[in-house]
């Protein structure tokens, strides 16, 4: 047990809040007040604190009297006794709490929330994103579904030599799909047939007014109940011998590229079709498809086809790594503007129907705002812009603004973890990815004849 700091003294009038003198202390340190069995205090600043409370058999109570009386780090006891109480049960590495580093645990159920994930280029964000990831498969029975522009995670279902056995042999008995453009990957497709009709229409970029006969054509001749059973190139070529309307509708489809996508599903499974039918993860690597209209499209018909489900409350999280090229402020074209309409619907609505958002990005304010303001939960690490870091610090006020303000001097996999599945806001060094990471850095070539 720590020796009591007779300079560290905390006084608190209500039970909430805490002045603290002395010391000082860091913002995010974890402090004790009084007995063994005393009030858990956390610094949010040099000067000041919150209280947690006291865990008393097994629970945190967190209804405390007013107090004065000296303070002292807690003991790594007491912060795993602080975790255990508040049902912190996914161990994600180190936590930095004033005192000798202890395991660091975020609660799993507090994933029913929508996650943001923050951090600039080197600051080790995918690689804390595959440590969540790789936890939450072995630590729960959550189905996800995982939009990767840069293929980072097509190796969640490989684990690394000399990874943990008994979670490697977890991941390895799990249901992991990857789809894409490249073998190994089973095929990335969309369905075009089932997608809503204003989603198709955005597709074909028809409007219903200034395209009048064209889509007129369009909703008569492409029934949703008949898919077209030879593809897009024979529903073209039908069209092409058609007369001056069907001319027009097929020459639309050939000038927008339409005809040279991959990815129409046809006789194959959609994406959406894998991720519904029980595949415990689905990563969807996009970066194979070399237009981004079609990445988007796919996209699309994913979130649609989660949202038409949703009424049966089947848990998904969808993870979107690099989320301001997903669901950017500024969305570009029809398809991406429905696609960010979409996810905003799910970010307010969705986490009653059990459809959870977790976002991971390198510009907070290049993902759209009404998307980040419902995120509860947060993870920032090392972040230079100021703006940036003034931007996290106001969109998310359940982060100390001092923990915050500190993301500058992180070093690569250090991190604020703060909201619904954190048991306090904590400051964590990632722990050890099980599984391969897909978009490590490219090393510079030594000098030749070296």
């Amino acid at each position: 047990m720590p020796t009591q700091r007779t300079d560290l003294h905390a006084t608190s009038v209500d039970g909430r809040t805490v002045d603290l003198t002395g010391g000082p202390p860091a913002p995010g340190d974890l402090l004790v007040v009084g007995a063994e069995d005393g009030v858990l205090v956390q610094a949010v600043s040099t000067t000041s604190g919150v209280v947690l409370g006291r865990v008393t058999g097994g629970h945190l109570d967190q209804d405390v009297a007013a107090f004065a009386a000296a303070a002292r780090v807690a003991a790594r006891e007491e912060v795993a006794a602080l975790q255990a109480a508040t049902g912190a049960d996914l161990d994600v590495g180190a936590w930095d709490c004033g005192g000798a580093d202890a395991t660091a645990a975020l609660r799993s159920s507090g994933f029913n929330r929508h996650t943001f994930l923050c951090g600039q280029s080197g600051s080790g964000k995918t690689y804390a994103l595959g440590v969540l990831l790789e936890r939450l498969l072995i630590g729960t029975g959550l189905p996800m579904v995982i939009l990767d522009p840069n293929a980072d995670f097509v190796h969640l279902a490989t684990t690394r030599p000399g990874a943990d056995p008994e979670g490697a042999a977890t991941i390895s008995g799990t249901d992991i799909r990857v789809l894409g453009s490249r073998p190994p990957a089973q095929p990335l497709r969309m369905r075009f047939a089932t997608m809503p009709r204003p989603a198709q229409a955005a597709v074909l970029r028809l409007d219903p007014l200034r395209d009048r006969s064209e889509y007129n054509l369009f909703v008569n001749s492409f029934r949703q109940d008949r898919p077209m059973p030879s593809g897009v190139g024979g529903y073209v070529t039908n069209l092409l011998a058609g007369g001056d309307d069907e001319r027009a509708l097929g020459q639309r489809v050939q000038n927008l590229g339409l005809t040279e996508w991959e990815v129409w599903a046809l006789d194959q499974p959609s994406a959406a079709e894998v991720a519904l039918e029980g595949a415990r993860a689905t990563v969807v690597d996009l970066a194979g498809l070399s237009d981004p209209r079609e990445a988007s499209a796919v996209c699309l018909d994913l979130v649609e086809r989660l949202w038409a489900a949703r009424h049966e409350r089947r848990p998904m999280l969808v993870v979107i790594d690099e989320a301001h090229n997903v669901c950017p402020a500024e969305p570009e074209g029809e398809v991406q503007q429905l696609l960010v309409d979409r996810l905003v619907q799910i970010a307010a609505e969705g986490r009653k129907y059990g459809l959870w958002l977790l976002l991971s990005t390198q510009r907070p304010s290049k993902v759209h705002q009404q998307v980040v303001s419902q995120c509860d939960n947060l993870m920032l690490m090392r972040m230079n812009s100021p703006g940036d870091v003034a931007d996290v610090a106001g969109l998310f006020g359940y982060a100390p603004a001092d923990m915050v303000a500190r993301a500058p001097s992180f070093r690569q996999g250090e991190a604020v973890l703060a909201g619904r599945f954190a048991p306090c806001p904590m400051r964590v060094r990632m722990g050890e990815r099980l599984t391969v990471e897909g978009g490590s850095d490219v090393a510079v070539p030594p000098r030749a004849g070296t």
